[in-house]
């Protein structure tokens, strides 16, 4: 009777904290202040008519109608200044926040158990580290309370058969891991590296 592996598939926990909020916002700031600038060089240099560069800056029209409506306007920017320097404080906020490490609150039977952070990731790297070829383990906890993952770094001496890591840690460790808690899936980002040997000084 022929065994079946269970399939490996990759890993889609991100290895560190997701950035596309920051990324999609910066990115659009920054088209932003590149189609402007782009814009007011054309016009500058009189590529869309020599009228428009000899024209000023502040068009007189809008001028005229901003001095004739200075209380609104004087309303209206100080509300978006408000909303800008509150976007502004979230931001710095958001980007400075330390990522959670949840910890497992498992039901068993007439109570709850939580298992800490620390002490699922310290027995993950024990485990960890005895697998063959691996030399130092560094695990983590991230995600959410609903949603907890893994994420492991592995030192791998010289040598060490990749895949043969690959698969005995995922027998032996992340199952295990699964096991004690009762989870059917435990998402797992792995980062492999190779841990060179110290050079020898010759004498």
């Amino acid at each position: 009777m022929t065994e079946t592996k269970r399939e490996i598939k990759p890993s889609t926990t991100p290895v560190a904290r997701g950035l596309a909020f920051e990324r999609v916002a910066t990115a659009a700031l920054g088209s932003f202040a590149l189609v402007v600038g782009v814009l007011a060089l054309l016009v500058g240099i009189g590529w869309l008519g020599s009228f428009r560069a000899q024209r000023p800056l502040a068009d007189p029209i809008l001028v005229q109608w901003l001095r004739d409506h200075g209380q609104l306007v004087i309303a209206v920017a100080i509300v978006l200044g408000i909303v800008l320097f509150v976007l502004g404080l979230w931001w710095v906020v958001r980007a400075l926040r330390p990522e959670a490490r949840p910890d497992l609150r498992l039901e068993r039977g007439d109570g709850d158990l939580t298992v800490t952070s620390a002490a699922l990731t310290e027995a993950v790297r024990a485990d960890a580290e005895r697998v063959t070829g691996v030399k130092r383990a560094r695990v983590r906890m991230s995600g959410s309370l609903q949603r907890p993952a893994l994420r492991l770094t592995l030192s791998l001496q010289e040598g060490t058969n990749v895949r043969h890591v690959w698969e005995e840690l995922d027998e032996k460790v992340l199952s295990r891991a699964r096991e004690s808690l009762g989870m059917d899936t435990l998402p797992t980002a792995i980062r492999l590296q190779l841990d060179r040997a110290p050079r020898q000084r010759v004498h």
